[in-house]
């Protein structure tokens, strides 16, 4: 049987308690602390199916190069 790594998303919800002095220093601080785990967003689970039919494509490509290489 295989393995297969399966690209997924999801988002998470929470805030962040930040000094400033307006909200635009308060954004520019929040885009470069670490963040915190906040709250999952119900029903934003995602699988990348796009990313998932590229490495089916590369699956088929390399099992045609094996093919012709052993004709």
């Amino acid at each position: 049987m295989k393995k297969y790594k399966i690209p997924c998303s999801w988002q998470m919800y929470g805030y962040m308690d930040i000094k400033a002095e307006d909200w635009d220093e308060a954004i520019e601080i929040a885009h470069e602390e670490s963040l915190p785990l906040g709250d999952y967003v119900t029903d934003s689970f995602e699988v990348d199916h796009d990313m998932i039919e590229f490495e089916r494509e590369e699956e088929r490509q390399k099992i045609r190069r094996k093919v012709d290489a052993s004709n």
